[in-house]
């Protein structure tokens, strides 16, 4: 078994915690459904790992030494004889003892890093990769040329590797970001077949070691973009970390450059392709480098905007939940554009929906297939009779073609805002599946 730690995993080692005057104990490692773990054992309450979990015994017993009972660090480290693995972000939840006697608890983690053997700051790493579904197929690169041509023999096929440049996208408050492709041959499980990867992988690089959070910032962005492009939810799993103060050491001891570790999070589904052909709204050749750095800024300024209309696509819920999820998303837009315009925020707060409704029309009127006018006045009474029990309440379907409406006005008016062409806009969503209204069914 190589270092690895796939789904219903289990491997029993010993726990480092970095603290000299902690002695080491054999736990379990396990990734399951509900994420990465280590089962920590003690056999009486003079042992420190029932201070993790703030167990009784060990409340008393540090109490009364007059020192508070520490914590479980943020960073662990596990081996055994098949590698080390680095677990960060870490925080106990769940735990059985007797007083005063034996007991186990549960130590869970944001993240697993492989390879590692000693304490470096991982939670603060200085680079970060994720690969991100529909990102090659929206870029339209590949790492790969295949060449096909009839031999003496018959049929022969040569499959050749390719150099391709990184596309670099800007730096964002001192972090770099790029797109990196590269291949990858890796044989199945059965070896009676080779699989050949085709990759394309974010990166993210800081001069100083930054937050997961924040090298992740820039990762969603461009997450979120391909989902307001053709409105299809995607994935962003990382997959790599790098930190300057872990170079790669050859068995000589030499240090010979920089190195990415392989990382493991509990949640990493990758959304599959979508079955049959989905346009974009907004291809990368309407941005190219330039236009994704605008996005970025974009997503930035207009967070209170699109957050909510984003986070939509994940809810599987009624319609009624999904226009009271956008609403104030379409909302906020209107609003923020009256600032953007130089309207006082006293005005612009004070503007009813219909008033930021309208604001939003006026920059995507030509463009949406559906009546601006009517998408208004339908909105505005739709929605205020969704929130307002004093109202009568709208039909399902009614609520269904606000939030759809609504979603595409967004949609427009990012692809406007990027610089892709009104009548690009207007043919795209012409051919948009979302263009069709909902029934009522009779």
């Amino acid at each position: 078994m190589a270092n690895e730690l796939t789904t219903e995993t289990r491997r029993t080692g010993n726990l480092i915690d970095f603290d000299p005057d902690t002695p080491h104990v054999h736990v379990t490692l396990e990734r399951s459904t509900d994420g990465i773990s280590v089962t920590v054992p003690w056999s009486g309450e003079d042992s420190p790992y029932p201070a993790w979990f703030g167990t009784d015994g060990s409340w008393r017993r540090t109490k009364s030494e007059g020192r508070a009972p520490r914590s479980v660090p943020k960073r662990l480290l596990f081996q055994d004889s098949h590698g080390s693995v680095m677990l960060i972000g870490c925080w106990a939840r769940g735990f059985h003892s007797t007083i005063d006697g034996p007991g186990s608890g549960t130590v869970w983690s944001r993240a697993a890093i492989l390879g590692v053997d000693a304490d470096v700051d991982f939670d603060r790493p200085h680079g970060l990769q994720t690969e991100i579904s529909g990102l090659r197929d929206w870029l339209k690169v590949t790492s790969w040329s295949e060449e096909t041509d009839w031999e003496e023999n018959g049929l022969v096929a040569r499959i050749h590797s390719l150099r391709a440049p990184m596309i670099e996208i800007g730096t964002f408050n001192g972090i770099s970001f790029e797109f990196r492709q590269s291949w990858q041959i890796v044989p199945d499980d059965g070896r009676d077949r080779i699989v050949l990867l085709d990759l394309v992988r974010a990166c993210s690089r800081g001069t100083e070691p930054v937050l997961w959070e924040e090298h992740l910032e820039l990762h969603r962005a461009v997450r979120d973009l391909l989902v307001l492009s053709r409105w299809r939810n995607e994935s962003c799993v990382a997959v790599r970390a790098h930190r300057e103060d872990d170079p790669l050491r050859t068995l000589d001891g030499k240090e010979r450059g920089g190195q990415w570790r392989d990382v493991i999070v509990p949640d990493d589904d990758r959304e599959p392709p979508p079955i049959g052909y989905r346009s974009h709204l907004i291809e990368y050749q309407d941005l190219g480098p330039a236009g994704i750095a605008r996005w970025i800024d974009l997503r930035n300024e207009f967070a209170r905007a699109l957050d909510p209309v984003i986070t939509g696509i994940d809810l599987d819920a009624t319609a009624n939940t999904l226009l009271a999820h956008t609403g104030p998303g379409i909302e906020a837009l209107g609003y923020l554009l009256m600032l953007r315009d130089g309207a006082a925020p006293r005005r612009a707060a004070r503007a009813i929906l219909r008033e930021r409704l309208e604001r939003v029309l006026a920059d995507i009127d030509e463009t949406v297939p559906f009546d601006g006018a009517t998408w208004v006045s339908k909105t505005v009474e739709t929605y205020n009779g969704l929130k307002h029990a004093n109202r009568q309440a709208p039909y399902e379907v009614d609520v269904a073609n606000a939030w759809r409406e609504c979603v595409l006005a967004v949609r427009a008016w990012v692809a406007l805002e990027l610089g892709v062409p009104a009548e690009q806009v207007t043919a795209r969503l012409k051919n948009d599946p979302h263009r069709h209204p909902y029934r009522r069914r009779t």
